[in-house]
């Protein structure tokens, strides 16, 4: 019985050490110094995709974040030196005066409100919930987020 207790305290034990060194995993995410390559062709999307930013992953039209402090967000379009000029493409913009984040390490989730559209910045409003995971590939370091919840998602087009 003792053996039993022992292994449970000590799993536990792990389990916390564990949550501790993951938390500290996703903390990169947010830190400003940090900045990220949206993989999602459409933010949309019930998963979305951060890849770390490295000049040789810049392609066509490549959009990076930061996760400011205070819940702010930033954002910028980069091309690969060898690309001059591009048409037809979709771009993501965002009104980044109302786009917000918020993290919550208890439960590893991350709530993002964006605010943009992709013929302008009034296409849709949504505030919602993702579980961040670590980015399971051998190429790429990175973070998945999976939808959980969503609080709202207003298509702003139809109401034009």
């Amino acid at each position: 019985m003792i053996k039993k207790g022992l292994l449970l305290v000590l799993l536990t034990l792990g389990s916390i050490t564990l949550k501790a060194q993951d938390v500290s995993k996703f903390l990169q995410l947010l830190d400003d110094s940090q900045s990220w390559i949206l993989r999602t062709p459409k933010i949309e999307k019930k998963e979305i995709v951060f890849e770390n930013y490295t000049k040789d992953k810049v392609s066509l039209n490549t959009m990076i974040w930061k996760f400011l402090p205070n819940g702010s967000l930033e954002y910028d379009y980069q091309s690969s030196e060898d690309v001059f000029a591009c048409a037809g493409v979709d771009f993501l913009d965002m009104d980044v005066e109302q786009s917000r984040w918020q993290y919550n390490p208890a439960d590893l989730t991350l709530t993002l409100q964006i605010k943009g559209g992709y013929a302008s910045l009034d296409d849709f409003i949504f505030k919602r919930v993702y579980k961040v995971s670590l980015l399971d590939e051998d190429d790429a370091y990175g973070y998945k987020l999976n939808l959980l919840k969503e609080y709202f998602y207003n298509d702003l087009k139809k109401a034009r």
